[in-house]
């Protein structure tokens, strides 16, 4: 085996996909893009279904640290009409 270095978790990239629920109401997903924005995770597709009152969020995005998903993530969490972070899964091996 070579003697590779190890990275931290934290700078490992991979995409991720990101199941949130939400209000289904004006300016959510303007606000959810705009924290993945903040920590420089790039969207790839987003997909919204709403469900009465509320909606899912389903989110891939392009590859990004560990640490930056994290950190929207949690901003994402603290959001009012947020109301679950449900999945938060890499997505390895698929073309970007």
């Amino acid at each position: 085996y070579a003697a590779l270095p190890i990275l931290p978790m934290g700078r490992t990239e991979t995409r991720y996909h990101v199941q949130i629920d939400v209000d289904d109401k004006a300016g959510v997903l303007a606000a959810v893009a705009q924290a993945f924005a903040e920590h420089d995770v790039s969207i790839q597709t987003v997909r919204q279904e709403g469900r009465g009152d509320d909606a899912q969020l389903v989110v891939v995005s392009h590859s990004a640290s560990d640490a930056d998903l994290a950190a929207t993530v949690e901003s994402i969490r603290r959001m009012a009409f947020v109301r679950d972070v449900s999945s938060v899964m890499r997505v390895e091996g698929a073309p970007e």
